[in-house]
C-alpha cells in the first residue's frame, strides 16, 4: 500500500514537473522554420509589434540574443515604440553571400506619410536564418561578410 502511494506521488509529481516546464520554459511559442531571410524579418517585426517578445526573440541569432546590449536593441531601442505604431510597407533582400544576408525593411508610420527603412542583417545557422543585432555586425569579427554587405546599403 505505502509503496503504491510513493509510487503514485512520484509520478503525479513528475507530470506536475513536466507540464511546468512545458508551460514556463521558452514562453515564446514555436519558430516557424524554413523562412526565408525576408519571412524571419516579417515574423519577426510583426510578433514584436503586438508586443510578443519572446517569440520575436526566437529569430535572433544566439550571438545576438546572448548579449544584453543587443537584447536592449531589439526591445527597447528606437525601433520597437516606433515599431509598434508602424506599418510593414516592403522586405526586400538585397544581398546574400553564403551564409549571410542583407535586407532592407520599410515602414510607414500609422496616419502619417512618415517612412523608415532599416537595414537588417542576418545569419544562417543549422538552415535557419536568424537577425543579427546591428552593432554585433560590425564588432564581431565572424560577421566580416555580412558587415561587407551592409557597407552595401
Amino acid at each position: 500500500m505505502f509503496k503504491k502511494k510513493t509510487t503514485m506521488v512520484a509520478v503525479v509529481a513528475m507530470v506536475t514537473l513536466l507540464a511546468l516546464l512545458a508551460g514556463c520554459g521558452g514562453g515564446g511559442g514555436k519558430r516557424i522554420t524554413g523562412l526565408s531571410p525576408d519571412g524571419v524579418v516579417k515574423t519577426f517585426v510583426n510578433a514584436a509589434k503586438v508586443g510578443k517578445l519572446n517569440e520575436a526573440s526566437l529569430y535572433v541569432s544566439p550571438t545576438s540574443a546572448s548579449d544584453p546590449k543587443a537584447i536592449a536593441e531589439f526591445i527597447t531601442g528606437d525601433g520597437l515604440g516606433e515599431l509598434k505604431t508602424a506599418n510593414l510597407a516592403a522586405v526586400k533582400v538585397v544581398a546574400q553571400s553564403g551564409n549571410y544576408a542583407a535586407v532592407v525593411a520599410t515602414l510607414q508610420q500609422e496616419n502619417t506619410f512618415k517612412i523608415t527603412v532599416k537595414p537588417v542583417g542576418l545569419e544562417r545557422i543549422d538552415g535557419e536564418w536568424y537577425i543579427v543585432a546591428f552593432d554585433q555586425i560590425y564588432q564581431n569579427a565572424k560577421y566580416g561578410v555580412l558587415a561587407q554587405l551592409m557597407r552595401g546599403i
